[in-house]
């Protein structure tokens, strides 16, 4: 792929201070507070061994391949040079065999071996902290691990802690998201009865303590696995931003943000970003997904929004083209919610379907030349200069190739040409700027255009995305 444009020595200049400065320690994690956050979601087992002695690829993603807590503790400056402020790290606690993502709990009470120790965990905590960069923990208040006899498992080792399957089909297998979601058991696993006072009282004090190493933020996993009201008195006792798994429709997800947690994770755009930019359909989907947001979400900003994760296929596994992928990167970054950016987006990685989309990264040496990785620290260094997460998304043009928004006075144009498609030109009329006003890209700052008679030019080449920002 060829490399991003760059911007100017002085607009980098300043960027680079925004980088390399960060921000005050975390004295509120509320969820207020998240809506300036960029988040770098990364599995700890994944990210970063505890000593760079090897830079072998793991060959064997279905188990432990070595990342630690010390190990993000030593690579932060990479995350950083991204421009990310807040980090989203895998459960922590003592997993069944095989959990080396972190969600199959055997202990609630006490921390996975193979990540590190608790201190180490406040090392890290700590480490971050001081760097101006938030942590947020995965959690699972769901279900516990298999594969181990119930005696194992703590604090939950009864019958009586879990639920008895009676309306679940024979294998006790959720098979639709109908009632028998939060009766019945996903994938097979123990599946606990927060009915119960016992469990119910455990885990409400489970999320206290683990809110007591200072964790910033929570991202909930499984969540219409269990009632709203559950959430409501789980996130009351974390007392902190919360965003949600909630794996479903647009209507689901707005329920759950109405009725149980601050922010869900924003499947309904994800979809919606995989269909126009990955399998090229028409940009107007933008348009409708958008216009039913804002209708049904209580709070857009407090959504979490992204291209990739842990549980689904890689974007580039679906398609080569990189400037479909950056335009679908500048939308994440740029548009209404909280950015997570997963980990090797920024080098490019392809997986498939789990486990081959959580690759170890320490083969890549962190290295901060990729084109991707300058493009993210790019846009979010500006994403921090112009503070767009104060002011609304307002799309501005919509048509099957061509979508555009604003940000404020930031101006985003996207495609879905794809590469080698030539010259695209649209022509702006509903915008907010002044006549005479001079806009200019932040990847190549002499790309200007200026509002004449009412509107400007836009021109894409060969599938690439711009920002603009007023320089008058």
């Amino acid at each position: 792929m060829s490399a991003p444009r760059v911007v100017s020595l002085g607009l980098w200049a300043f960027l680079l201070c925004c980088l390399l400065c960060g921000s005050a320690p975390a004295q509120s994690a509320s969820p207020a507070a998240w809506k300036s956050r960029t988040i770098y979601q990364l599995l700890t087992d994944r990210f970063a061994q505890t000593s760079d002695g090897s830079y072998a690829p793991c060959n064997n993603l279905s188990n432990y391949c070595g990342g630690s807590f010390q190990g993000i503790i030593n690579h932060l400056d990479y995350i950083i040079g991204m421009g990310f402020d807040a980090i989203w790290i895998s459960p922590i606690v003592t997993n069944t065999p095989g959990g080396y993502h972190g969600y199959w709990s055997q202990d609630l009470f006490g921390i996975n071996p193979h990540f590190g120790t608790a201190d180490d965990l406040r090392q890290l905590i700590s480490a971050c902290h001081a760097r101006g960069v938030w942590v947020m923990l995965d959690v699972v208040a769901n279900h516990m691990g298999g594969n181990v006899p119930m005696s194992q498992l703590s604090p939950f080792n009864q019958s009586e802690h879990y639920h008895r399957c009676v309306a679940c089909p024979s294998n006790c297998q959720i098979n639709d998201y109908t009632p028998e979601v939060q009766l019945c058991k996903l994938a097979g696993l123990p599946d606990l009865n927060q009915t119960n006072p016992y469990v119910k009282s455990q885990l409400i004090n489970w999320i206290r303590t683990l809110m007591d190493y200072g964790f910033d933020g929570l991202r909930i996993d499984t969540v219409p696995e269990i009632e709203p009201g559950f959430w409501v008195d789980f996130v009351s006792a974390a007392n902190t931003y919360a965003v949600g798994e909630v794996f479903s429709d647009l209507s689901c997800c707005a329920t759950y943000q109405k009725q149980a947690l601050p922010g869900v994770l924003s499947y309904p755009l994800f979809w919606t970003l995989r269909s126009v930019f990955q399998q090229k359909q028409s940009m107007n989907q933008l348009q409708s997904t958008f216009f039913s947001y804002q209708s049904q979400f209580a709070d857009m900003d407090l959504l979490g929004t992204f291209i990739d994760n842990h549980d689904n296929a890689r974007f580039l596994s679906g398609t080569s083209d990189y400037k479909l992928y950056q335009n679908a990167i500048t939308y994440t970054l740029m548009a209404q919610g909280i950015p997570i950016i997963y980990y090797g987006t920024e080098q490019g990685y392809d997986g498939t379907n789990d486990p081959n989309n959580r690759e170890s990264l320490w083969q890549t040496r962190f290295s901060t030349q990729n084109p991707l990785y300058q493009l993210i620290r790019t846009i979010v260094s500006y994403r921090k200069q112009a503070q767009v997460w104060q002011y609304p998304q307002v799309q501005r043009y919509s048509d099957d190739t061509f979508y555009a928004f604003t940000r404020g006075t930031t101006f985003v144009a996207l495609t879905n040409a794809g590469s080698n498609s030539g010259t695209l030109m649209r022509t702006i009329t509903y915008h907010p700027y002044k006549e005479g006003t001079k806009l200019c890209e932040i990847f190549y700052p002499t790309d200007c255009v200026v509002v004449q008679n009412g509107s400007f030019p836009v021109y894409l080449d060969n599938g690439e995305s711009k920002i603009f920002y007023p320089v008058n």
